[in-house]
């Protein structure tokens, strides 16, 4: 059950959209409206200024947490607000383990330089450190508010404890959302060659294909035992690439994922698969830590 959650604010519409999912996903969570002062980023500087960068920025910190406020109030939501000093992704992450928040939601771009591709670059460190669930949103605020929340859930699953641990929060948390669970078969060849049949391949494939279908079986199981239906599907080739086209071509409202790899060197030279969905998807994406090893989904060597 999420019960606490920060919220990053920076004035920008995609921390916006990003207060917008919390208020709307977690109507009964204590959030929290977060604003950084970076003091090696005054923006709003100019020769002559009367007022002292300290003045200027106090005026600014409440300009964008009464915004978030008043944001909140549309839905009958008293929020909490803080206002901090320093280099934003570590005060934000020093701000989660030191009040001991469930979740942090934030935009994608907020008033990073780097754009798309790639996150901006807080809300990446973000997304690689944090060590509560952690919710990214690409969206524009106008486009999330036409979205009906939870809507389409999708579940990239790869039979892991962290994968479970992501299932569950995501049955737990939306009980009213649709559900799709996708497990992707990253194959050293082409799964539909027509000269497969026969060869030392054959066996391969039909392994593969066979550990897939009780992942998504136990996958299956655990959704019955939340009195929740949840459709599943097989795809095949870059796990990261086929969650995020698998998202696009059905229309999903968001996907939840476990938010580690499988190993440290994954982790530090490309990335986990969680993380580049996260950098491609245009949707919110929910990585969610941990995992629950009292569980057995039979892993499997794609995701």
């Amino acid at each position: 059950m999420t019960e606490t959650v920060l919220v990053p604010v920076d004035g920008s519409d995609h921390a916006s959209a990003g207060l917008e999912y919390a208020l709307r996903s977690f109507p009964d969570a204590t959030i929290t409206a977060l604003y950084v002062h970076d003091p090696g980023h005054d923006h709003y500087a100019a020769v002559g200024d009367a007022e002292t960068p300290q003045e200027r920025e106090q005026a600014t910190a409440r300009r964008i947490l009464e915004a978030a406020r008043e944001q909140a109030d549309a839905y009958d939501h008293d929020i909490e607000t803080e206002t901090r000093t320093g280099t934003p992704h570590t005060e934000i992450l020093e701000c989660l383990l030191e009040e001991e928040f469930d979740a942090v939601v934030m935009g994608s771009h907020g008033e990073s330089p780097i754009t798309r591709p790639f996150l901006g670059h807080v809300s990446e460190t973000i997304v690689m450190r944090a060590p509560v669930r952690t919710t990214i949103i690409s969206e524009p605020l106008a486009d999330l508010r036409d979205r009906d929340l939870p809507g389409t859930v999708l579940l990239g699953t790869d039979g892991s404890e962290q994968a479970e641990a992501a299932l569950e929060y995501a049955l737990e948390t939306f009980p009213e959302a649709e559900f799709t669970a996708v497990h992707v078969l990253d194959l050293p060849f082409e799964h539909d060659r027509a000269d497969v049949e026969g060869t030392y391949l054959e066996p391969v494939l039909e392994d593969a294909r066979t550990r897939a279908e009780r992942i998504l079986t136990a996958t299956e199981e655990i959704a019955d035992e939340h009195g929740t239906a949840i459709d599943t599907a097989v795809e095949y080739g870059k796990p990261a690439t086929e969650i995020v086209g698998h998202a696009r071509a059905k229309g999903v409202d968001g996907i939840v994922m476990g938010g580690h790899g499988r190993s440290i060197s994954e982790r530090v030279l490309t990335g986990t698969v969680a993380e580049t969905v996260t950098r491609r998807s245009e949707l919110a994406v929910t990585l969610v830590r941990g995992g629950h090893p009292s569980r057995s989904i039979p892993s499997n060597s794609g995701s």
